[in-house]
């Protein structure tokens, strides 16, 4: 089920520099095995939220948070994963780092926390 599916924390968080939205060498690793896992799972949908801290304008880290999630959502594209597959989000400051899995269009929604 899905709630057996997200008790798992079957995915790697991927974290950034300070102010960059650059995929760094371990978050490469990281994106490679959960590209791996979504293989083995091919009916999973991710909701990639992209995170930022308090320091900035909301403007500004709403931008950075994109480019977080898309440099995410890209990397695991490039790793051969289906686009469609990756929704990207912007989190809002004072949030906890969530990966949201879902499996199959409306089937519903689970969230894992891993902070």
């Amino acid at each position: 089920s899905l709630d057996e599916l997200n008790s798992t924390s079957p995915l790697d968080p991927v974290f950034f520099d300070y102010d960059a939205s650059e995929v760094l060498p371990e978050a490469r690793s990281a994106l490679q095995r959960n590209a791996d896992w979504m293989r083995k799972w091919p009916s999973t949908r991710v909701r990639v939220g992209g995170h930022c801290d308090e320091r900035g304008t909301n403007e500004y880290n709403l931008a950075l948070g994109d480019s977080r999630a898309i440099a995410v959502r890209d990397y695991l594209v490039s790793l051969g994963i289906t686009g469609n597959r990756i929704a990207t989000v912007v989190v809002e400051k004072n949030h906890h780092f969530v990966v949201i899995l879902t499996k199959d269009v409306g089937r519903g929604i689970g969230a894992v926390t891993s902070r």
